[in-house]
């Protein structure tokens, strides 16, 4: 698996946050992006890098 914008496949990590996590929601540790992977589909959530 590799981030949609920055194609690293080193810093993928799930989001975690306090009341739980979603095992679909991903984060990019290199540009900060953030998406879903839901039926082999990526939906970009946001993007830090322009």
């Amino acid at each position: 698996m590799k981030c949609p914008i920055c194609n690293d496949c080193t810093g993928i990590e799930i989001d975690m946050h306090a009341d739980g996590y979603a095992d679909n929601l991903l984060e990019c540790t290199r540009c900060g992006t953030m998406w879903i992977e839901a039926f082999e589909e990526k939906i970009l959530l946001n993007s830090k890098v322009a």
